[in-house]
């Protein structure tokens, strides 16, 4: 199979969102009576989808510009192709949100956490809502755009120097206290993961160096972060690196609308979770969690048709590079 197809990506974003729903539905739904350690267990450990998405992150952006024959003189298209792309919808899913809280706030006579100036902060990724605070990631990501659209040609152009020397000099960032500022810094383990396996894969010749530093990385990230996020991202790069079969249209569309879903599930499904428990007995709140599953599911499908795909349309007319790519960024965003 040609490389210029990495079949994995669409079902591993459909993981990964699965998982951080399974998160955020499973913490209400552990108070019931029914498997409430399993429950507990998807609260506990489904935070870990959001690593799935560094790495496919990490892998895939700079997948995308070595297609494009991305140079430096590209780099304000590409920040502008991906703005379409994630911007448009993203300011869609904050309104939604702060309608959903502004009506939840007002008929439990609570004071609305969010003000003008916090609003205003969301519009540019500086403030995650309180009832979306998954919106902390989007952050996140679009400061690894930033970063990634200067590095990419250290990486390319002198690999060596970016893997001894850049990496490295990341990685002691992200143990400094400008991580209370830039939180890509705290989070480049993860995308340098998907970095270097995106070197590996598209490599024809020996790749040792990047085998000891992709193992390295892996090390680095079991001694300073969670043993879960290590074991989760070196599952997801292995899973790209080796995986080469067809995946079914099925299990790809999850994947498709993957972030859609993420944009909405938080308000739509911890609120209607919430709510429905005051008149469903302990037993059922299972069904509850299904419930939510499915509806989600379902205005994930209509808001990436009428709102996420037009947003697609535009980005797309951006061309950047010495070649037209086709090739879909399935990265946390796209």
């Amino acid at each position: 199979m040609s490389k210029s197809k990495v079949t994995s990506l669409a079902l591993l974003r459909g993981i990964a969102v699965l998982a951080v729903c399974f998160c955020h539905f499973g913490k209400p739904v552990a108070a019931g009576n029914v498997l409430p350690g399993m429950f507990q267990w998807f609260s506990d450990n489904g935070k870990y989808g959001v690593h799935i998405f560094f790495v496919i992150s990490g892998f895939v952006i700079p997948f995308s510009l070595w297609r494009a024959e991305y140079s430096i003189n590209d780099y304000l298209p590409f920040l502008y192709k991906r703005l379409l792309r994630l911007h448009p919808p993203y300011l869609v899913a904050l309104a939604i949100t702060l309608i959903i809280s502004a009506g939840s706030y007002y008929s439990r006579h609570l004071p609305n956490p969010e003000t003008p100036m916090t609003i205003l902060k969301s519009l540019f990724y500086a403030h995650a809502p309180a009832d979306n605070p998954v919106f902390w990631t989007l952050r996140v990501e679009a400061e690894y755009y930033i970063f990634i659209g200067l590095f990419f040609i250290l990486l390319t152009k002198h690999k060596n120097l970016a893997l001894c020397v850049g990496i490295p000099i990341f990685l002691l960032l992200g143990q400094s206290p400008l991580i209370n500022y830039i939180g890509f810094f705290n989070y480049a383990t993860f995308f340098f993961i998907g970095m270097v396996g995106f070197l590996i894969y598209n490599s024809t010749g020996k790749v040792f160096l990047e085998w000891g530093i992709l193992i390295g990385l892996l090390l680095f990230s079991m001694w300073f972060y969670e043993i879960g996020g290590t074991l989760v991202s070196a599952v997801t790069v292995f899973i790209i690196l080796f995986f080469r079969r067809v995946v079914n249209p099925i299990y790809e569309h999850p994947g498709e609308i993957s972030y859609s879903i993420y944009l909405l599930h938080f308000p739509v499904g911890t609120k209607m979770i919430n709510l429905l428990q005051r008149f469903t007995a302990p037993a059922y709140y299972w069904v509850l969690f299904i419930l939510a599953l499915i509806v989600c599911y379902l205005l994930g499908w209509l808001y990436w048709k009428y709102i996420e795909t037009p947003a697609a349309r535009w980005s797309n007319n951006v061309k950047y590079g010495k070649s037209k790519t086709t090739f879909k960024n399935y990265s946390l965003k796209s």
